[in-house]
Parts: structure tokens; C-alpha cells; sequence
């Protein structure tokens, strides 16, 4: 062997951005959306500007998407700087490997499911939900505005495992309102019931409710969609579309691109 023994990198490690946009392509819409959010959350705390404007230009190079999401979100449509790449950026086949939403599976096991009840709830009903929920390998946790639980239409009193104050929708895969037309209404003068509610639907959790929960949803400016589910006359509706997972497709009426 002869010749000059060198030191020297790949070409391809200069490539900063294929690797980059696979991943992004590779997302399912809502995922995609999570990612500008995040991206934009974190410029918008960056003060130099210079700073944002570098990134806004690193991220164009990534995807078109990606970038116009961002600069919206951050109002910067018009102050995004040009960067000359040492390796153009290649597009590549996309991998579902790389998508967590597109390849969770459609199911209850494992996941909990939140019942607020209050005075007056239809016992039969809290049964049907508990068979549902155990047949499916979910945990149901009952939930009232007291510790010590709510009476139902009968007057029999059943205990809850948590209170309303202690137990926040955040901590629940779906939640269902199982409550009277009168328990509805008190509720909904509750702050702590309406974040319970308002929780749930802005984090796009399915939300099964009685038809005289309706004040209790109004108060908590929910509105109709394929998530928020009537459970008057059976839950399996509920139960289907909690294995499913969160509706994503309520999230960009709550969150607005920029």
C-alpha cells in the first residue's frame, strides 16, 4: 500500500437536513402540527431575532410546511433569512416506524376512564360503564364533587374513589358525565367541574355524557363533534370511540395555526 494516509469525514456528514425532513414527512397531520407548535414555542422565547430568523432558515431547508407553520405562528412570514446547504437535502421514502400516532394500537387496556357522578346519576348506567370498561382491561375511577360519593336516583349512596378537587380530567384517557339535570346545573356554577369538562374536551379526549349533562357542557364551551358522545341510551358509542384514541381532528379549531 502506498500513498497519503488522510483524516476525512464522509461527504454525507455534511448532510444536516435530510435526516430532518424524513422524520417530519414521516408524521402523522396532528403529530406534524405538534412539532410546529413546539418549534414556535421555543422561538418565541428566543429575544435576539437574528436567532429566530437563522432557524426560520434551517427549517425551510428541512420542509416547506414545517417552515410556513412556524413563521406564521411566530408572525415572521417576511424575515426569514437564505441558507446555502454544503449537501442539498434528498427526499426521501417515509418510515411509519417514526410515527408514534400512526401506529398506536385501538384499545382500552391499560388506560383509564374518569366518571364524574354527582346526586341523582343513574346507577344502571355506572354499571353498564364498569362492565364496558373491565371487559375491555380499562380502569374506571369514580369521581364526585365529595369524597365520601353521591347518592343515585334510588338515594343509595355510592362511594367515590376520588373528589372533583383531587382529580382533574388531565389524569383520565377519556371521561364520561353521569349526571341528573339539577346535579348539572349545580355543577355547572363549579369551577373545578368546568375545568374538569373544558380539560377534557381541549386535550381532545372523548367525552361521554348523559343528555342532562348539557348544562354542564355549555358552561365548559364544549361543542358537538365526532368525541362528545350521548351515552343516554347506551355506552358502546363512547367505548369504541374512546379505543381510538383522542380527536385530533377537534384540535385545530382549538388551536388555531398562526
Amino acid at each position: 500500500m502506498s500513498g497519503e494516509k488522510v483524516r476525512k469525514r464522509s461527504d454525507t456528514c455534511a448532510d444536516h437536513y435530510s435526516q430532518a425532513r424524513l422524520f417530519f414527512r414521516s408524521q402523522t397531520e396532528p403529530e406534524q402540527r405538534h412539532i410546529i407548535s413546539a418549534f414556535a414555542f421555543e422561538l418565541a422565547k428566543v429575544q435576539t431575532k437574528a436567532i429566530r430568523t437563522r432557524m426560520l432558515a434551517h427549517l425551510a431547508q428541512v420542509d416547506p410546511t414545517l417552515h410556513a407553520g412556524v413563521a406564521a405562528a411566530l408572525g415572521m412570514k417576511e424575515a426569514t433569512e437564505e441558507v446555502k446547504p454544503a449537501v442539498a437535502p434528498r427526499d426521501l421514502p417515509p418510515s411509519p416506524a417514526l410515527s408514534i400516532l400512526g401506529k398506536m394500537p385501538k384499545t382500552l387496556a391499560g388506560r383509564k376512564i374518569g366518571v364524574l357522578v354527582a346526586d341523582g346519576f343513574d346507577a344502571a348506567r355506572l354499571a353498564e360503564l364498569r362492565a364496558s370498561a373491565k371487559s375491555e382491561k380499562a380502569a374506571l375511577t369514580i369521581i364526585a364533587p365529595k369524597v365520601g360519593g353521591a347518592k343515585d336516583s334510588a338515594e343509595k349512596m355510592i362511594e367515590a374513589e376520588r373528589a372533583l378537587s383531587g382529580a382533574p380530567s388531565v389524569l383520565f384517557n377519556a371521561v364520561v358525565l353521569l349526571l341528573s339535570r339539577e346535579s348539572a346545573a349545580e355543577l355547572a356554577a363549579n369551577s373545578g367541574a368546568i375545568d374538569f369538562v373544558r380539560d377534557a374536551f381541549g386535550h381532545c379526549k372523548v367525552l361521554g355524557h348523559t343528555a342532562e349533562a348539557q348544562t354542564l357542557l355549555d358552561a365548559a364551551g364544549v361543542k358537538p363533534d365526532g368525541g362528545v358522545i350521548e351515552i343516554s341510551k347506551g355506552g358502546d358509542a363512547f367505548i369504541r370511540t374512546a379505543k381510538d384514541g383522542r380527536i385530533w381532528a377537534r384540535e385545530p379549531a382549538l388551536r388555531p395555526p398562526g
